[in-house]
């Protein structure tokens, strides 16, 4: 469903609770281009593993990352 941004803003709780309830999604319009879509959350399906698996081997440590800052490396952190 389309709705222009004045009427989404004045009913956003019955569109919000239309969205929870299943009955689709709605597209939030501004003189007829859609700007927003507002979409049943699909996280709260996700099994836990599944969801954080996509992070899998996207992080990296440097050499040294564990190593005390000296005193110039900790004045640049204030």
């Amino acid at each position: 469903m389309k709705v222009a941004v004045s009427e989404f803003k004045a009913k956003c709780t019955h569109f919000l609770r239309t969205v929870e309830e299943g009955k689709g999604r709605v597209e939030v319009t501004r003189r007829g281009k859609v700007i927003a879509v507002v979409c049943p959350s699909e996280t709260g399906n996700l099994d836990p593993k599944l969801f954080l698996g996509c992070l899998h081997g996207s992080i990296s440590f440097l050499p040294g990352w564990d190593e005390p800052l000296g005193d110039d490396d900790w004045d640049a952190c204030h």
